[in-house]
Order: C-alpha cells, then sequence, then structure tokens
C-alpha cells in the first residue's frame, strides 16, 4: 500500500514537472507552489481559448455556424472575476461598465 503511494506521488511529482516545462507563463527561475502552477496552467489555456476565437478562420466557420465550433465549452468558468469579464466581451458586450 504504501508503495503505491510513492509510485502516485512520482507520478504527481512528473505530471508538475511537465506541466512547468510546457507552460511559457510559468517563471523558470523562481520555485512556484502547484497551486500557482495550476492557475498559470488555467489562465494559459484560457489565453489559448481567447486566440482561438479570435482567429479569422474560426470567425468565419462561426458565421456560418459550424457545429464544432459550438459545441465546444467555454473555459471562462474555470477563471477569476477577470475570465468571466473578458468572456463577455468575446461575445460583443462593450469595456465599459
Amino acid at each position: 500500500m504504501e508503495e503505491d503511494s510513492v509510485c502516485l506521488q512520482y507520478d504527481m511529482n512528473d505530471c508538475y514537472s511537465r506541466l512547468k516545462r510546457l507552460v511559457p507563463t510559468i517563471p523558470r527561475d523562481k520555485k512556484v507552489s502547484r497551486v500557482e502552477i495550476l492557475q498559470h496552467v488555467i489562465d494559459y489555456i484560457l489565453d489559448l481559448q481567447f486566440a482561438l476565437e479570435a482567429h479569422p478562420v474560426l470567425l468565419s466557420q462561426q458565421h456560418g455556424n459550424c457545429p464544432s465550433a459550438n459545441r465546444r465549452a467555454p473555459l471562462s468558468a474555470l477563471n477569476t472575476d477577470q475570465g468571466a469579464r473578458l468572456g463577455r466581451l468575446g461575445k460583443g458586450e462593450s469595456t465599459r461598465d
């Protein structure tokens, strides 16, 4: 049983190390907590989502009612108020509150 726990811990550490290497916004010269790593990952995914939503090819598909573009669930629900606000702005709302 203890051996399984140790193996799981090594797997988790490996996953966090991989995330640190893959996400460009995580500082390389600073020790970051697991929570910080996850927040960077969420923010990075959100940035990628917004970039995709603003991409001209995707925009033209959405105007043509492409079913695959409409089925994708938004990730903004996973982020803070800033992400939710940015998600609303992407749907045509004004920046003035």
